[in-house]
């Protein structure tokens, strides 16, 4: 384990891991800005609405921002509009400028957003001089409903719209004389005009759904009206056509958000009509299909590798963390090893010096002593000396080792 440790540097084990994290966090969500329509064709004086999408099916979105450039020689911004937008604050209002042919925004989705055609914002030009026209993103973030702020956004689209010259239209006028004029009669009777009722548009939903979920769709009509909701499918399973009817309510903005019972395997066509006050009807929207399906053994594998490759990865991070801090503390310990060898090296090598010049000296003091014969006294306390130089030497060295 030690020589394995040893190959590899702290750098090189941290950078894997970051590599590896990231990558496989990437691989797990995703989300988009885009731009519809992405492409059509108008003419000079036209208005072209274009709105800024989210797209986020697997992550619980937060937060948005972005910068979006367009060609100011053929376009100018009139307006932009939050209705019916996803973000419920706006930090920065959004803002442009027809000089520069710049839009900024940042916004945050308290709630968070899972979908794929979600409104962010709806942007109106005003189409001024022939040419192709392209509106993208310079600079953008979708940020993740997962309390840490993590940058989930993979790509932005882009749209191209054809301009042409403004062609002049030929009409031709009549004589007074010609224009046939007609005297109401007594029996006409006057029909009051019926005002009309706003045909629903769905702007928000999921084309595609699993067995055991319910469908939501959410769209926009006239203000505190009620929609009636019809859903009809063909289950795949039990070969037979479902039919729900519902009626639900637009809110004092005009959204209204459906929600259906549980659903089953098969093919979901939802269509809306408004009713006003006095019972009118307006025409149906246009359709929208859901399909529901049971989740197949290779969504499950991905599902299921969505959830173990994290675990997997921070595993073999902790492992090789763990293998550094074995190899700093086997280097640890062999450094005070070779220390400590040193130390008793030295300790012994000044005691045997020390040991030495205690019997010069003795020498010494017994040539002085040599006209008489040392004391009893004396003898005592050299042979002592002695004894003590090698106790404390031998309880140093003991010290040393332990």
């Amino acid at each position: 384990m030690f020589l394995f440790a040893k190959k590899f540097s702290p750098k090189i084990i941290f950078y894997f891991s970051f590599v590896f994290l990231i990558f496989f966090a990437h691989t797990v969500f995703a989300a988009e800005l885009n731009l519809s329509p992405s492409s059509g064709s108008y003419n000079v004086g036209d208005t072209i609405n274009v709105r800024i999408v989210l797209s986020s099916p697997d992550q619980s979105a937060n937060a948005v921002s972005g910068t979006l450039d367009f060609p100011r020689t053929l376009l100018t911004l009139t307006s932009i509009s939050k209705t019916n937008s996803l973000v419920s604050l706006w930090p920065v209002e959004p803002s442009f400028s027809n000089a520069n042919g710049t839009i900024k925004m940042e916004g945050v989705i308290l709630s968070g957003y899972t979908g794929s055609n979600g409104t962010i914002l709806i942007l109106s030009f005003k189409a001024k001089a022939k040419g192709g026209a392209n509106v993208k993103f310079n600079a953008s973030s979708v940020l993740a409903n997962d309390g840490q702020g993590s940058s989930i956004l993979t790509g932005t689209g882009q749209a191209n719209f054809d301009i042409s010259a403004l062609q002049e239209k030929v009409t031709s006028v009549s004589s007074p004389t010609s224009i046939p004029t007609k005297t109401p009669t007594p029996q006409e009777t006057v029909i009051p005009a019926v005002v009309k009722v706003l045909t629903p548009v769905f702007t928000d939903y999921s084309t595609n759904a699993r067995a055991g979920d319910y469908l939501v769709a959410k769209g926009s009509a006239d203000p505190l009206t009620d929609i009636l909701i019809i859903s009809e499918g063909m289950a795949t399973s039990a070969n037979r056509v479902i039919h729900e009817s519902k009626t639900v309510k637009s809110d004092d903005t005009g959204v209204f958000t459906y929600v259906s019972d549980k659903a089953i395997n098969g093919l979901y066509t939802i269509t809306a009509q408004a009713r006003n006050q006095d019972g009118v009807l307006s025409d149906k929207s246009l359709p929208i299909t859901i399909s529901v399906v049971s989740p197949s053994a290779p969504n499950t594998i991905v599902n299921t590798f969505s959830t173990i490759i994290p675990i997997v990865s921070l595993i073999i991070m902790l492992f090789l963390i763990t293998i550094w801090g074995w190899h700093h503390i086997l280097h640890y310990r062999e450094q005070m090893r070779k220390k400590l060898m040193k130390t008793r090296a030295l300790v012994s090598k000044s005691f045997d010096i020390l040991g030495e010049d205690v019997t010069e000296e003795v020498k010494i003091f017994k040539k002085i002593k040599a006209s008489q014969s040392l004391t009893a006294d004396e003898r005592t306390f050299i042979n002592q000396f002695k004894k003590d130089i090698e106790a404390a030497e031998k309880a140093i060295l003991n010290e040393v080792k332990e």
